[in-house]
């Protein structure tokens, strides 16, 4: 009895967690979809938005705005010196999902 409720409890954990990850990915355009596979793929788990632009091919104002939408869903969170963002890490549901968020993001 108690291996069947184990087993219940798991498959609901399971679907909550892929339900969540669906949810934060909605909320992002294909080009911040993109984005978030490039810092996957590269294992940039730290980066400033200058050496990033510089990788691909884009303005550092570009990176930062499509680094607020993934801090404002969950994906990157910004290292603050003093008052001002000097650079970004991938957070650590981010890090934990990888393969998931790469499977789902298949672009």
């Amino acid at each position: 009895m108690m291996e069947l409720y184990s087993k219940k409890v798991y498959e609901l954990s399971k679907s909550s967690e892929e339900d969540e990850l669906a949810a934060r990915l909605s909320f992002l355009n294909a080009r911040e979809k993109e984005f978030l596979v490039f810092l996957l793929k590269k294992k940039l788990y730290e980066f400033t938005p200058i050496e990033v632009s510089k990788m691909i091919g884009v303005t550092n104002k570009t990176v930062i705005n499509r680094c607020v939408k993934l801090v404002n869903n969950g994906f990157v969170i910004p290292l603050i010196v003093k008052t001002r963002i000097r650079s970004y890490q991938l957070s650590d549901f981010s890090i934990a999902n990888e393969n998931k968020i790469l499977a789902k993001l298949r672009i």
